[in-house]
């Protein structure tokens, strides 16, 4: 059995058309949503690397049930995973008893959801281009009306030169903050209490009070900055 997997944050994706995950295949099927291959179901096989140590994948511990909306429609709870190190979408698929993993082509994908069962909390991504920043990408997004925070999941091989294994993989995050039509980066405490304003010295207050870690390996630190900031409004 292949590896299950977990992460973070919230935005709701755009309205879209519904279908149920009974038929949802036989909806794809009909829309080319997959490239044609013949060892699966109209679709690319998905196989779990196992040179390195650790995960690539978004969610470590299972695969989650998501919505993905790909143009323009919803379909609802089917399982999937985001395979970071190689940018792949990959849907579980069990037919006839056998697990098929299917990578999706992102030309048309809008986003996914999902709700973590360990955490009772619902993430959301949108696949975007933001403004100022080059290329679609997938990020995890918080929004709380006034600013929008983007956060994009990396992960990287380092790699070691003992023992057998080649490598491991590394995860760190990269933050934008969107407040009107500005987005800008940040990877710091300083950074990102001055792009808050007039309410930096609350914010720091709250991060010394609640002993958060400003930096690119503590995304919930980084939301729950956003969601106090919210407060102050």
């Amino acid at each position: 059995m292949i590896l299950r997997l977990i992460i973070l944050a919230c935005l709701s994706l755009p309205s879209a058309i519904i279908s149920n995950a009974q038929d949802c295949l036989d909806v794809i099927n009909k829309m080319l949503l997959y490239s044609k291959a013949d060892e699966i179901f109209n679709g690319t096989k998905w196989v779990y690397p196992k040179r390195f140590l650790g995960s690539p994948m978004l969610v470590e511990n299972y695969w989650p049930k998501a919505d993905i909306v790909y143009s323009g429609i919803r379909y609802e709870s089917i399982f999937m995973n985001y395979d970071i190190f190689k940018n792949d979408i990959i849907i579980y698929n069990p037919e006839k008893f056998k697990e098929k993993y299917i990578v999706i082509n992102k030309d048309k994908l809008q986003g996914f959801s999902y709700l973590d069962t360990a955490s009772g909390r619902k993430h959301d991504f949108v696949y975007s281009e933001l403004p100022g920043i080059s290329g679609k990408a997938l990020y995890e997004t918080i929004t709380t009306g006034i600013v929008t925070l983007y956060i994009k999941p990396v992960k990287q091989v380092v790699m070691r030169s003992s023992d057998k294994v080649q490598g491991q993989y590394s995860e760190y995050f990269l933050y934008f903050l969107k407040i009107g039509e500005r987005c800008t980066g940040f990877q710091s405490k300083s950074q990102l209490t001055s792009l808050l304003g007039n309410h930096a010295t609350e914010v720091q207050r709250f991060i010394r009070k609640n002993k958060l870690k400003i930096n690119t390996t503590h995304p919930r630190d980084i939301v729950a900055v956003i969601t106090f900031y919210e407060g102050l409004k």
